[in-house]
């Protein structure tokens, strides 16, 4: 079968400029598909939004490669999002509605330590969720539920509600700053953040000089839990120590 051109009525064949694999000749691009568009909606922009985030991190991220994606103009983006920021928080807010909640022990320290290695756990699992909110205002409405039974649990240990949330306070930052140091080393050079210490004169800089070893240890930045587990207990201890506050 000629799939190339029609046959007219003098049997000639008629260029239709489409060829046997479907591209255009002038273009070689795919011809154009007859047919009402997928519809647009907030749903497909999210999944739109994720996927390009999963390949290329939040930087990659903008309303126009968005609507690329989708074969739209950016401008038709906005009768379903009201501005970048806001699509951000509803693929956040995507992802840890899908998230199966971790098992938590009854032990208020252990259920805290939980809740916060599983936090920390989601989070190095897509680096650029880290990213977004270090930079901006955004926060997920699922989240609330966390958000709830780490506080609950920070008074479980012992502290009250405003020191629950000073001592979460801190520990959201070394989260964010342990993330922070999880960029990929660098291929062509030794890392500055371990040649500059551990080069450190002995006699100038004799501190910097006896933690050498540390310096080059391999897992030097793997010990994320312990030094949770050492925060926590440093956070809590003076619950520990100070009586009940008479009610």
């Amino acid at each position: 079968m000629n799939v190339a051109g029609t046959a007219g009525s003098d049997g000639r064949t008629a260029d239709t400029g489409q060829g046997s694999d479907g591209r255009t000749a002038d273009t070689g691009r795919p011809a154009a598909r007859r047919g009402r568009p997928a519809r647009l909606s907030r749903d497909r922009i999210v999944a739109a939004a994720l996927d390009i985030v999963a390949r290329g991190g939040s930087e990659a991220l903008s309303m126009r490669r968005v609507a690329d994606a989708l074969g739209c103009s950016p401008m038709s983006l906005y009768r379903h999002v009201r501005d970048k920021e806001e699509l951000l928080v509803l693929m956040l807010d995507r992802i840890v509605d899908g998230l199966p909640r971790p098992a938590l022990p009854d032990d208020p320290r252990a259920r805290l330590l939980a809740l916060l290695r599983w936090q920390h756990e989601e989070l190095v699992a897509r680096p650029w969720i880290a990213q977004v909110l270090r930079r901006g205002d955004v926060m997920a409405p699922s989240i609330r539920w966390l958000l709830e039974e780490i506080y609950a649990a920070w008074q479980a240990c012992g502290l009250p509600l405003d020191r629950a949330a000073t001592a979460n306070r801190i520990v959201w930052n070394f989260l964010l700053g342990d993330l922070a140091t999880r960029a990929d080393p660098p291929r062509d050079r030794p890392s500055y953040q371990v040649g500059v210490p551990a080069g450190a004169d002995s006699e100038t800089y004799p501190m910097l000089a006896a933690l050498r070893p540390y310096w080059l240890a391999p897992d030097r930045r793997d010990r994320f839990a312990d030094d949770l587990v050492t925060l926590v207990d440093a956070l809590t201890a003076a619950a520990v120590r100070e009586p009940p506050r008479p009610g």
